[in-house]
């Protein structure tokens, strides 16, 4: 099945092609890496207070969605 990860961080990223995984649990796995890997290229995503990446399959149905939240607390 073919997922979908869209991004967004202030700005939204639709991701056009998609890519072909065995499961939800792959696509589940590979989001997380997607996102570890876009924080780790460049931190400042989080410069809007929060990143969002959420997983679609080819039926445009949300599979569910992961939420990075950067909270600072005044000093």
């Amino acid at each position: 099945m073919r997922y979908f990860f869209k991004l967004t961080n202030g700005v939204r990223e639709v991701d056009l092609a998609g890519t072909e995984l065995r499961d939800e649990d792959a696509a589940r796995r590979e989001a997380v890496r997607f996102a570890g890997e876009l924080l780790k290229d460049d931190p400042a995503l989080l410069d809007h207070g929060q990143l969002l990446v959420s997983v679609q399959d080819e039926d445009n149905s949300v599979e569910f969605a992961i939420t990075i939240r950067l909270d600072v607390k005044a000093a």
